[in-house]
């Protein structure tokens, strides 16, 4: 059951952090069963995700320790920006409103890198280059900070176009819900080169040599010598695993 199976979109409304403010809805983003993701729009502070999830016992008592997805939405962001990655910054906390828990942040404008890989078109070779580098370095910067990502796949990065007051595309982790402990940095660079890898290979979706020997250069960043060939080897047997894992396009 999907929440459109229940509600008309255009008849949805809100009860929002701040109840007195109005709002505009502007779509509805993604739903899955219950939960969903809405565009909407505030007078005082533009375009704004809202995120829904229904309340059940099993995410009341996943919040007694502070493990329910709303939560770690919310730490993941936070962890995230502590380690200077981008990523939409929670302007409410986690709140109740009627049968469901909800989080507002801004909306990040822009296609996601998986988007840009599948059309091919939309962006140029030095901006392909430029993106394929960030990923790499984002990889590095969670790994070295003892973090990595659960689900760092291709579309939960937005790329923001330029603009005149930045000069180059940006990118943003828009799910920061996976975002976990890792104690070793080898470990964590594999983990996260090997999802973003495993989505292109899920849709048949060829991605240019040049790109990935980017992403991974960057992604190493000053490893050498006995480690920077250990990490190799695991990061070939990773994705070979993934690939057997991976079901036959059709």
């Amino acid at each position: 059951m999907k929440l459109s199976d229940l509600h008309d979109e255009d008849n949805t409304c809100f009860k929002l952090f701040n109840n007195d403010t109005p709002y505009t809805i502007i779509r509805c983003l993604k739903e899955e069963d219950l939960r969903s993701v809405w565009l909407i729009e505030l007078p005082d502070r533009g375009l704004t995700t809202l995120k829904r999830w229904p309340v059940t016992w099993k995410l009341l008592w996943k919040s007694l320790f502070n493990q329910s997805q709303p939560q770690r939405q919310l730490t993941g962001a936070w962890k995230l920006l502590s380690v200077g990655v981008n990523t939409p910054q929670p302007v409410t906390p986690v709140y109740r409103s009627g049968h469901y828990f909800q989080l507002e942040m801004p909306y990040i404008s822009g296609s996601t890198a998986f988007d840009l890989l599948k059309s091919g078109s939309d962006c140029s070779r030095s901006e392909q280059y430029l993106i394929a580098r960030e990923l790499g370095k984002i990889v590095h910067r969670l790994a070295s900070s003892h973090l990595r990502h659960r689900d760092f796949k291709l579309e939960n990065v937005v790329v923001k176009p330029a603009s005149e007051s930045q000069q180059q595309p940006t990118l943003w982790l828009i799910d920061p819900v996976g975002i976990l402990f890792s104690p070793s940095l080898i470990h964590a660079i594999v983990y996260m080169l090997d999802r973003l890898a495993i989505q292109p290979i899920h849709e048949g979706i060829s991605v240019p040599f040049s790109l990935r020997v980017i992403c991974i250069r960057s992604a190493l960043g000053p490893i050498s010598g006995k480690s920077r060939k250990a990490l190799f080897r695991m990061l070939r047997k990773q994705l070979k695993n993934s690939i057997q894992q991976t079901p036959p396009n059709d």
